[in-house]
């Protein structure tokens, strides 16, 4: 699970820092832009940066002209107090990060080359996203009593017609409006299907960016589908839009989300992008030891990493509490955070739910038009999971389902050769874009919007 780590945090990072901010909509508070990325601490940081220990975050990327680089942040700085507050972890930095909205000023404590050093960073108002040819609106809607930040992007001049809508459903601690000024799979996709014709909308997940709701890493993972059925209820109800014709895309874990979505609501049709298609466990084992083995891992280090997870992850669907696991297999305890919080940072119960699910069903009961898309460079699903959607369709009845297999294609839809390239491309956040994807997924949405 640790792969989708390392996507998250760089996403999750300028989220939290580089929430969109909505002009239109001013009944949610404005997080501001920073201008800077991080990591988690590693074991080799504590060696080569000769740190106290593995507490605080490492700066990973600070934008050019941004309020950190003003400021004097630099990559390789070590935050370790943000405000009064110690960093314990990057779970922990998020947690202080989310308290701080646009026009704050806040203190940073860092080390740098062993020296303490002080920055005080002000928060500025984000720039609204905009896009050549297109309406961008700032908006937000109601899930379960707790206000969500949207927004739609929409052909330029189309408020008098009722166009087809994409709902975009976000990938575990991925989210899709992240607005920040470099590569953006999801934004792309979404200005792309714009100027096709469709309102597309992204949403913050609760407690993120300006939604309102606790820590969006404390909602269990049925909450979060509410909240996506709650955004396709708000988008298929607007009177600018054609509410026969609205369809979900769903990436990485969001293709479980997405299939929920379409199993509970009339849609025109669901994309299944680079997603989970067998037990949860069978693919978790695969990628984990292949990550692993990208990594350079010993072998027999990997295999107990695999029965730490496995057996975690089968306990709590089992019922067990966390913290019979960790007395009982006290290997489990590294994939447990400061917060409590266990794989890629969500809750226990989050996973218990979520492993619960059983997919042949899920994606069996898929009525509409499907599209399985993904690239074959993508070290983070299999191929595998991919055509067993596709046979569980067709085997359940669907004879409207269309399986893309793009090579040279990695998880976010950026150009890498292999497996190799794709990891090395994770480690450093040099995504260069791949349009394949992106134009197959345009051509389906056409094809089935007509």
């Amino acid at each position: 699970m640790r792969h989708i780590c390392m996507v998250a945090r760089l996403a999750l990072a300028l989220l939290v820092t580089a929430s969109a901010c909505a002009a239109a909509d001013s009944s949610l508070r404005r997080h501001g832009l920073a201008g800077f990325a991080y990591r988690a601490v590693t074991e080799e940081d504590v060696s080569k940066l000769h740190l106290p220990g593995r507490k605080g975050v490492v700066v990973r990327v600070v934008l050019p002209g941004g309020s950190a680089e003003k400021a004097g942040l630099m990559p390789g700085d070590v935050i370790r107090e943000c405000g009064a507050d110690s960093v314990a972890d990057v779970s922990g930095f998020e947690t202080l990060w989310r308290r701080h909205y646009a026009g704050d000023r806040v203190r940073l404590s860092v080390l740098r080359a062993g020296a303490a050093r002080q920055f005080e960073v002000a928060l500025e108002p984000y720039t609204e996203e905009t896009g050549e040819g297109l309406d961008v609106e700032y908006t937000s809607f109601v899930s379960s009593g707790v206000r969500l930040r949207a927004v739609i992007v929409s052909p330029s001049q189309s408020h008098t017609k009722k166009p087809p809508a994409l709902l975009m459903v976000s990938a575990l601690n991925s989210p899709v409006l992240a607005t920040v000024p470099q590569y953006d799979m999801f934004r792309d996709l979404a200005h792309a299907a714009a100027r096709k014709g469709f309102r597309v909308l992204r949403f913050q997940l609760r407690g993120s960016g300006d939604s309102e709701g606790d820590d969006f890493r404390t909602t269990d993972f049925s909450t979060e589908t509410a909240d996506n059925l709650a955004a396709f209820d708000y988008l298929a109800a607007r009177p600018d839009v054609d509410s026969s014709r609205v369809f979900v895309y769903g990436h990485s874990t969001g293709g479980m989300v997405a299939a929920t979505v379409v199993n509970r609501r009339r849609a025109a049709g669901v994309i299944l992008s680079s997603t989970i298609g067998r037990t949860y466990y069978e693919r978790m084992a695969q990628t984990l030891r292949l990550q692993s083995e990208l990594a350079g891992e010993q072998p027999a280090d990997i295999d107990s990493k695999i029965d730490d997870y496995l057996d975690l992850s089968l306990s709590l669907v089992r019922g067990e509490a966390l913290a019979d696991i960790l007395k009982r297999n006290p290997g489990t305890r590294k994939l447990v955070n400061s917060s409590g919080r266990i794989m890629d940072d969500r809750t226990p119960d989050y996973w218990r739910q979520m492993l619960g699910i059983n997919l042949a069903a899920l994606y069996g009961s898929i009525t509409w038009p499907v599209l399985v898309i993904r690239g074959d460079s993508d070290f983070l699903t299999q191929r595998a999971c991919h055509e067993h959607i596709r046979d569980v369709l067709v085997t359940a009845g669907n004879k409207d389902v269309e399986l893309a297999l793009i090579p040279g294609l990695d998880h976010h839809y950026a150009a890498a050769r292999d497996f190799k390239e794709s990891f090395a491309n994770y480690k450093t956040g040099a995504f260069r874009k791949d349009p394949a994807a992106e134009e197959r997924i345009l051509d389906w949405l056409s094809r089935n919007a007509d």
